[in-house]
């Protein structure tokens, strides 16, 4: 039987756990949206800075929960932690507010502590590969993948890599949900070799909250644009 492509390219990028890591990852996004979107609610604020917390709320919850798998590593980073495996770090980003947004139009390298993602090489000592454990969750084909593919992740772990989990939400909706493997150019624009849609992972369906404002969002696809950034909007982008 034929691997799923989706869970296929997780294993390879994350190894023994990648699996796991892509089903999590949506319904930790999913947890920390009501929750944000809540909190927001009862604060009874006009500006929507509460819930704009969301990217430092998603950035712990993959640690607290993420950083629990087997083969995790917890990363130190300027102010906060990040979860790694594999020397593959994981970062979500809070790219738009909206479902029309064109994420090439968001700037991603607007910090030191986001460039340092790409640049910062990883501690080799930390290294591991951790295929030990049971996994249920995985047929047969799939851990022969892992052990396949267990030699050319070695070789790649001096390297940093990162795979970046951009959504868009805001306090009446999350709109989307996507990952995948980025690389950072010299113009601080990010590009994907490939993304891959997670917000159908797991439930299956989006939250959606009610407004307060009373906002309405146009139906139809999740864009998937050519990425690139922008030069940053004045007055700051989206957090996150």
């Amino acid at each position: 039987m034929a691997i799923d492509e989706g869970r296929a390219w997780a294993l390879r990028t994350l190894g023994v756990d990648g699996v796991l890591v892509r089903e999590q990852i949506p319904a930790i996004i999913r947890n920390c949206h009501e929750k944000m979107a809540n909190a927001q609610a009862e604060a009874d604020m006009r500006h929507t800075g509460v819930y704009g917390q969301i990217w430092r709320k998603c950035l712990d919850e993959f640690v607290s929960v993420l950083g629990q798998l087997p083969s995790a590593e917890i990363v130190p980073r300027r102010g906060y932690r990040l979860v790694s495996f594999n020397g593959v770090v994981l970062f979500p980003w809070r790219f738009a507010r909206d479902r029309s947004t064109d994420i090439g139009s968001r700037p991603f390298a607007v910090s030191e502590s986001r460039i340092s993602l790409f640049t910062q090489e990883r501690d080799v000592a930390q290294q591991h590969l951790d295929i030990e454990f049971e996994h249920s969750e995985l047929s047969e084909e799939e851990r022969l993948l892992v052990a396949s593919e267990a030699a050319k992740l070695e070789e790649t772990l001096s390297s940093h890599r990162v795979v970046v989990v951009p959504f868009a939400s805001n306090p009446s909706a999350l709109h989307s949900i996507d990952w995948g493997e980025a690389t950072l150019g010299i113009d601080g624009s990010l590009t994907f070799e490939m993304m891959e849609s997670l917000l159908d992972i797991g439930l299956g369906s989006l939250v959606a909250i009610e407004s307060a404002e009373g906002q309405g969002f146009s139906d139809g696809p999740i864009p998937r644009p050519q990425l690139g950034v922008k030069t940053e909007e004045a007055g700051g982008g989206t957090h996150g």
